[in-house]
């Protein structure tokens, strides 16, 4: 029988368990070296890494797929390589992501300026993009368990002792213990009570007549910015548009009544976008996002992803950091060599500090209209300082396939 957790505090993390593929229940261990908490794109490209290294991570998801997420669904140049190094590149390929080669950049009084990315970056949605990483994390050897929550975790001498909630094939749920030796938290972002910031996403498609806005739209991220927020528009896999804004609560106010009426009322080149198109998807909505430094580390618990720090959405970045920061970490826990929390910690702020610093800023800067004009104008004048923020909130881009 596994041991009696503790009652020690620990802040539960709303997380997941485990139905295998086909539906047949898998048993789920109870004791394991690593347990990854989060099936997203940090935490199954963990998995997989591990599991490609001799390693049987478990992983747990809480949610069944396919499934959406709040998300720009842009993944910047540098995840190409990253996939690459996951094993799983030509399986993304597959999906067929949107090819995105600039980004454009237009304020409330429709100044717009044009970055050339310099390479294919690509739209994606969260539904095929996170199935595919999971499914590859299982193929890969990783014991991975979809439709269970973690509902609480404390750490003892004896290893990292978590509590799960198991929903079975036939609707049924039970509870199960698992003890790891350590745990690696992927289960996204986290909620700051005090954050007026929120964010909102849905997929759309082209009405008809509106050959001339799509043709606008290929190939590029705009990113609509206006008072106290922006609003980011690409095209995804099966010709879709995903609409992503992030914005202060005051200007969503009224968002759940007129979603495509308010968010038209917004800026000028908002509007022409939202008139181009119909909804065509859920819409997704999330409060009291955060973009605070967090710690990344805590006794045997390892953060990635989101969960150890949120870039700016606005960067394009966020996935990417999220996939590296899977890579970065899983080298170190296959190299060894003792005190992990350390070498994590330390690479950690060396890695993404400074990205996730000029992310804020740029940030702050661009939900200003006033400050957001001359940023503008200043991109405009400096076609080199638009180069030096793209290499500042980037990854490392060697390698990556010029287009």
């Amino acid at each position: 029988m596994p041991p009696n957790p503790t009652a020690r505090a620990g802040d539960p993390l709303a997380l997941g368990l485990p139905l295998a593929d086909g539906g047949a229940a898998v048993n789920l261990p109870e004791r394991c070296s690593t347990a990854i908490v989060g099936g997203g794109p940090a935490g199954s490209a963990c998995a997989a890494l591990l599991a490609r290294a001799g390693r049987r991570p478990v992983l747990l998801e809480r949610d069944r797929f396919p499934r959406q997420k709040l998300c720009g669904e842009f993944l910047s140049m540098e995840v190409q390589s990253l996939l690459k190094r996951i094993g799983c590149l030509d399986a993304v390929r597959a999906l067929g992501p949107a090819a995105i080669t600039s980004a454009r950049f237009v304020s409330p009084s429709g100044r717009s300026v044009e970055i050339d990315l310099g390479a294919e970056a690509m739209g994606l949605g969260r539904a095929a993009l996170d199935e595919t990483l999971f499914r590859h994390a299982e193929r890969s050897g990783a014991s991975a368990f979809e439709g269970a929550r973690v509902t609480r975790m404390n750490e003892d001498s004896g290893g990292v002792r978590l509590e799960i909630e198991r929903t079975l094939p036939d609707g049924t749920r039970e509870k199960r213990r698992l003890l790891a030796d350590r745990v690696v938290a992927a289960s996204g972002r986290s909620l700051l009570r005090h954050s007026p910031f929120v964010g909102y996403k849905r997929h759309h498609a082209f009405l008809p007549g509106a050959e001339s806005i799509a043709a606008e739209l290929r190939g590029t991220v705009e990113i609509h910015l206006f008072d106290g927020g922006y609003c980011g528009v690409n095209a995804v896999d099966g010709g879709a548009v995903n609409v992503c804004l992030l914005a202060r609560s005051r200007v969503l106010k009224n968002l759940h009544r007129d979603p495509a009426g308010l968010l038209g009322g917004l800026s000028p080149s908002l509007r022409g976008r939202m008139e181009a198109l119909r909804p065509d998807g859920k819409p997704l909505a999330v409060a009291q996002l955060g973009f605070t430094a967090k710690a990344t580390s805590s006794g045997s618990v390892f953060f990635i992803g989101d969960a150890a720090g949120m870039i700016a959405p606005l960067c394009g970045d966020g996935q990417a950091m999220a996939l590296e920061s899977a890579v970065l970490l899983a080298e170190l826990m296959i190299a060894g060599d003792g005190d992990l929390a350390g070498r994590w910690d330390d690479a950690w702020r060396r890695r993404f500090s400074s990205r996730l610093r000029v992310g804020r800023r740029l940030q702050a800067l661009l939900i200003r209209p006033a400050a957001s004009e001359l940023t503008l104008r200043a991109l405009t004048l400096w076609p080199k300082l638009a180069a030096s923020l793209l290499s500042r909130t980037r990854g490392d881009c060697t390698g990556v396939r010029p287009r």
